[in-house]
């Protein structure tokens, strides 16, 4: 592990996968599996981090410690990043957020050793080789904090181009946008750069903002300090942190969560006093606007019934919230991505639609065949390979349907019917009787050129079916799409290939989920447009 590039490449596991499916990986796996996605994570994004914490701190141990702490956040935080495919923008306010976390705890604790001294020694710092004056440092920072104050469309074509050297045509199929759109995006975001900075006293020409960015692609990273970063989080991926994981680096990443969750906390408190604002502005146009009337008969029945149905839904408490429940249901398609992908693992290659005879008749579900990588290895070896779902033996096990399978609406249903079925068909995930296959080399999927991130994987259809039954959507190029979304009025969530949950609504265009069902369509699709993350 000293060696990351060696550890990560030497056997391919990991080559050419996104941020998303690394975090995916370390999150849900545990021993080589988890440690070779993050080692492939720090290895990626460890030389921005390390720039962003040298060029606010002096003292090259500070940026260390720094540097671990903001990946020790990353290993926490992995299984519920908003946007988990753009892991590079997202550590940048995090390494910015540490470094000056550690900058104001040093001028804290120079201070009291000055009044203790009365004296105003100057302190003498390492930089590392990087020793810089402090008014160059100054700008650095001011530089970062106008970074994370751009808009998030512009934040993030800033750090993937500029501070960590994706090229526009990179950063493009990153994002799901036109190259020209990048490019425009880098373009405003430097004028609004030098805008700021220069209201802020800061007059940093183009070629030294760009030089200034552009030294987070070319700084070296230690490999010790990798080394010893990838431990501590696979410390923390086995919930070992008490004595493992040193005392500053453990304070100094609490510290930053602390932060962070107060920054979302108050983001949400300015969001709902803004909205009780409007409802209360409305309750008063509504209240000077009314006048004494007399109800109809049947419009007073209906008043009466609706009030009384309210009562009702007010007063059952034991019933969960649709949101509690989305999250629910985002939790079992979770766990079966884990299946899925460990399937993959195990097989290099994705499940088929069916287990099939050997004249090439589906017998059973694919939701049997993942049966042993999601602990329902005793309840798959029960199943009859060479039977029907429906035939005397199998039929037997419908009942045994697994909760993760189960509805999470309306639990008075049948058990053996389940609302999670995947696309087959031509151009879909579930395509052909093989499995789409895993191959070496940077792109693991030839199969799926649209990427797994931009793929439905599985969802919920709007109609049940026994679970064990060999029957999913079919999509028809050209036709109405397969009825969806059977547990919730506003939409269903969806799970992509890889391995993300997401809520898409049910006024979804046509366009967009046409290009998701699809594997192989070459559509451009945004990340805004694919629906609400969820983390579990």
């Amino acid at each position: 592990m000293a060696d990351p590039l060696k550890t990560l490449f030497g056997g391919g596991a990991v080559a050419g996968l996104t941020d998303g499916q690394l975090l995916e990986r370390f999150a849900t796996r545990r021993g080589k599996d988890a440690e070779l996605a993050f080692t492939a994570l720090v290895t990626r994004h460890g030389p921005m981090v390390l720039n962003v914490c040298r060029g606010l701190l002096r003292n090259s141990h500070d940026a260390e410690d720094a540097f671990q702490a903001a990946f020790l956040v990353l290993a926490r935080k992995a299984g519920s990043l908003r946007q988990p495919e753009l892991v590079g923008p997202w550590l940048h306010g995090v390494a910015h957020r540490t470094a000056r976390q550690v900058k104001s705890g040093n001028e804290r604790r120079r201070r009291r050793e000055a009044e203790a001294a009365m004296s105003g020694t100057r302190v003498t710092g390492d930089a590392g080789g990087r020793e810089l004056m402090p008014s160059v440092r100054e700008e650095i920072e001011t530089l970062h904090e106008e970074i994370d104050r751009l808009p998030e469309r512009y934040r993030t074509a800033i750090v993937l181009c500029d501070l960590q050297g994706l090229t526009h045509e990179e950063a493009a199929r990153r994002l799901g946008r036109p190259v020209g759109t990048v490019s425009a995006r880098i373009s405003r975001a430097r004028d609004r750069l030098r805008g700021r900075l220069s209201r802020r006293g800061v007059a940093l020409p183009g070629a030294l903002l760009a030089t200034t960015m552009a030294t987070g692609q070319a700084s070296a990273m230690p490999a010790t300090l990798a080394d010893s970063t990838i431990k501590i989080a696979m410390t923390v991926s086995m919930g070992l942190t008490a004595g493992t994981v040193p005392a500053s680096i453990q304070a100094l990443s609490e510290g930053v969560i602390k932060t962070m969750l107060l920054t979302q906390i108050k983001t949400v408190m300015a969001t709902l006093i803004v909205a009780g604002a409007a409802a209360g502005s409305m309750a008063v146009v509504a209240q000077q606007d009314s006048t004494p009337r007399v109800d109809a008969p049947a419009t007073r029945k209906s008043a009466e019934a609706a009030s009384a149905k309210s009562s009702e839904t007010k007063t059952d408490s034991a019933e969960p919230r649709e949101t509690e429940l989305i999250v629910r249901s985002a939790a079992n398609l979770r766990k079966i991505a884990s299946g899925i992908h460990a399937y993959l693992d195990a097989n290099k290659r994705f499940p088929p639609p069916a287990i099939y005879s050997v004249a090439g008749k589906p017998l059973l579900s694919w939701r049997v065949a993942i049966l042993p990588f999601i602990g329902e290895k005793a309840l798959y070896d029960q199943f009859k390979a060479d039977e029907p779902w429906d035939g005397p033996h199998n039929k037997t096990l419908l009942e045994k349907m697994p909760m993760v399978y189960a509805p999470v609406v309306n639990r008075s249903r049948p058990t053996d019917l389940t609302f999670y079925q995947g696309f087959t068909g031509k151009g879909a995930f579930f395509e052909g009787t093989n499995g789409i296959a895993m191959v070496e080399g940077r792109n693991p999927f030839p199969e799926i050129p649209d990427g797994t991130v931009n793929t439905l994987m599985v969802v919920e259809a709007g109609k049940a079916v026994p679970w064990t039954k060999p029957e999913d959507l079919l999509y028809m190029p050209g036709h109405p799409f397969p009825k969806l979304g059977g547990q919730f009025k506003d939409g269903f969530v969806a799970l992509t290939a890889d391995g993300f949950t997401r809520f898409i609504n049910r006024a979804i265009d046509p366009k967009i989920l046409n290009a998701l069902i699809t594997r192989n369509g070459e559509e451009v699709i945004s990340i805004a447009d694919l629906g609400e993350g969820i983390t579990p």
